[in-house]
């Protein structure tokens, strides 16, 4: 990576972020301004053009609920269509009339909301006046010249001669009234009570301590009147809401303008955001920042012929903080997402993709360890590959997943699981024949139970002794050799000289091997204990420090080491369980059924058991990437390289020769 400086006139300003934004190479950086320079203010640029796009973004979800196009999922791996310089300018000139199809989508979409919300509102109205439906008189009549109307409901069941028992022993002097029960339920009765003036405050209250409450909702009409003008909104709004649909529908042919314009405004926002970090006086504009090596040259060039730039390249100074870009070849590059999710290399680190990706697909096909599940992976990546050709990260992701694949279908040969015990299913239940060996080299599920753990601690140890080789390469460009031998040495020596004895537990082992190891297992102890505290200054702290280190190595190792063996814990449940589901699918005897019964057993448990151990064993191999592995050698803390760039989903700029 190395530092750019540009210097051009204020003039081709434009020219050169349009440019660079276009090419994606390089990663521009705040810098000190100089007494006669200011930076560029485009907050509020910013602010507008966010608005927009979030205007834009709303439109297009609305569109996408009403749209009937729909797209297959290897469509979502395609990469975006190439788009002319040309071609751009043009489709910018029509952004403003997109925008505003965008508001208009937007205010339809209120629109209906607005009305679905008045259409529960009139059926809640509804709800409520259906119990008055038996009133003849508007709710609101109250009173007349000698008499009052007083309409209400009890919580409970209530018939007429109830209701005038009721206020007869409530309150004997009202005599001249008439009482009528509307409606009622068992929790229910809605009534109207015809009394004269002269006693409504003592009819009123005798009718409160029987429960008598006044409806929330009263109209100025009939209830049955009411309802049936409510009932014609109802049917209104809902002619309302399906032209508002249609005319919705309508604007479908114009997502793709839509998405366009979301890709034009992010266009604009992100070259706004990096426009605060350059420097302008009247006449001039400057801005720095990193670009990889591979593109200087090439794009100094350019920037000084097309732009009549200065440019300067330099390397970066220790101190500076520069960015991270990673670069690994197509086998390597697939699990640089893996290592960005835990961190990017720090100043002092190496990129540990080239060396981790091989284990990381070794462990997740170990772990996974069926070849009809891998078949699937690789089958299915492949189709991806040759007809969506997808880029960047998307392609990053497919790779590794088909890397994947491969080894679990190596794995699922060497311990025989293919889509569990199907083979030998198909054999004894409709072929008629014995059953026969599926592995090529071990069955962890039978007899190799412990040979297959004692393989997977083996590998464990490699994976381990490989992270602290690294470290001591590391140590050594450092200029600290005698570390870098003592550190690795005594490692390799003690964890080395004792697994094969305690492998001994387990397997024979020669006795003659076991004495040397046991001597070289001394050895490396002596040495963590004489080498490991070689800062301290005094020798009951070398000794002290020693001691621990040995302490340190001997808990740490052997719980690392034995975190190994979700190798083989994890591809024994892929297996038994296809096993079991391949044995439940075979229970009846009836041969019709038998089948019927087996093929949807079969595709059911099959895609169960795949997605949730796909999922276990993408999860564990990280795990010991990041715990085991990194633990020996990696500190990360590198920054991402982000360079302004082009991110749009539904295009990309041609080649610049193209562009002319």
């Amino acid at each position: 990576m190395l530092k750019i400086e540009v210097i051009s006139a204020l003039a081709n300003s434009k020219n050169i972020v349009d440019y660079l934004q276009r090419k994606g190479i390089i990663q521009i950086t705040r810098h000190e301004n100089a007494d006669s320079m200011q930076s560029l203010d485009t907050a509020i640029n910013i602010s507008q053009l966010e608005k927009m796009k979030s205007k834009a973004v709303q439109a297009r979800e609305i569109l996408g609920v009403f749209s009937t196009a729909k797209s297959s999922l290897i469509d979502s791996f395609r990469p975006p269509g190439e788009i002319s310089l040309e071609e751009y300018g043009k489709k910018e000139k029509t952004t403003d009339v997109i925008f505003e199809k965008c508001s208009r989508v937007i205010e339809t979409e209120k629109q209906i909301t607005d009305s679905k919300a008045e259409i529960i509102r009139l059926e809640t109205s509804n709800s409520s006046l259906s119990v008055w439906e038996g009133l003849d008189v508007s709710m609101k009549t109250k009173t007349t010249k000698y008499t009052s109307l007083l309409i209400g409901t009890f919580p409970c069941y209530m018939s007429e001669s109830a209701l005038k028992e009721s206020l007869a022993k409530t309150d004997s002097e009202i005599e001249n009234y008439d009482a009528e029960i509307v409606y009622s339920t068992e929790v229910l009765s809605c009534a109207a009570v015809l009394c004269l003036k002269s006693e409504e405050g003592k009819m009123l209250e005798a009718l409160r301590t029987l429960g008598f409450a006044k409806p929330n909702e009263l109209c100025n009409e009939e209830a049955k009147e009411a309802i049936r003008k409510n009932s014609e909104k109802i049917s209104a709004l809902q002619s309302k809401i399906d032209d508002l649909q249609n005319e919705i529908k309508a604007y479908a042919e114009y997502l793709p303008d839509i998405d366009f314009l979301i890709d034009f405004l992010t266009l604009k926002i992100d070259k706004y955001e990096a426009l605060k970090d350059i420097s302008v006086t009247d006449n001039i504009i400057y801005l720095s920042g990193f670009i990889p090596e591979k593109d200087s040259e090439k794009t100094a060039k350019t920037l000084e012929e097309k732009f009549s730039a200065a440019v300067a390249l330099s390397v970066p100074d220790e101190e500076e903080d520069v960015p991270v870009l990673l670069e690994n070849n197509t086998f390597a590059s697939p699990v640089e997402g893996i290592t960005e999710m835990y961190a990017l290399p720090g100043k002092r680190d190496i990129d540990p993709n080239a060396i981790m990706s091989f284990f990381y697909y070794v462990f997740f096909g170990m772990m996974f360890s069926d070849a009809g599940y891998g078949l699937l992976m690789v089958i299915a990546t492949a189709l991806v590959l040759l007809k969506a050709k997808p880029e960047g990260q998307k392609r990053k992701t497919v790779l590794m997943y088909f890397f994947c694949g491969v080894s679990t279908t190596f794995w699922g040969i060497m311990f025989g699981s293919f889509f569990g015990d199907l083979i030998n299913i198909i054999r004894t239940n409709y072929l008629g024949l014995p059953e026969m060996r599926l592995h090529v080299w071990l069955n962890p599920a039978g007899d190799d139970l412990m040979i297959t753990m004692l393989y997977c601690f083996l590998f464990g140890i490699i994976h381990l002794f490989v992270g602290v080789g690294i470290k001591g390469y590391m140590l050594w460009q450092q200029g600290e050799k005698f570390g870098a031998v003592c550190d690795t040495l005594s490692i390799y020596m003690a964890v080395g000289g004792v697994a094969p004895i305690l492998a001994g537990m387990i397997i024979d082992v020669p006795s003659g091997l076991k004495n040397i190891c046991k001597y070289i297992a001394l050895a490396g102890v002596a040495l963590i204990i004489l080498t490991a505290g070689r800062e301290s200054k005094s020798i009951g702290g070398k000794l002290g420090a020693g001691l621990y280190a040995l302490y340190n190595t001997v808990s740490g190792y052997l719980s690392d080491i034995l975190s190994y063996s979700r190798l083989l814990a994890l591809g024994l449940v892929t297996g038994i369980i296809g096993s079991v589901v391949n044995m439940m699918g075979t229970l009846p005897q009836n041969m019709i059924i038998k089948t019927v019964l087996f093929i949807f057993v079969f595709i059911f448990g099959h895609t169960i058991n795949f997605g949730i151990n796909i999922i276990g064993a993408y999860v564990h191999t990280n795990r010991l990437q990041y715990v085991e592995f990194f633990s020996r050698f990696y500190e990360g803390g590198g920054n991402a390289f982000n360079p302004l760039k082009v991110n749009s989903k539904t295009f990309k700029f041609k080649e610049e020769t193209n562009n002319g």
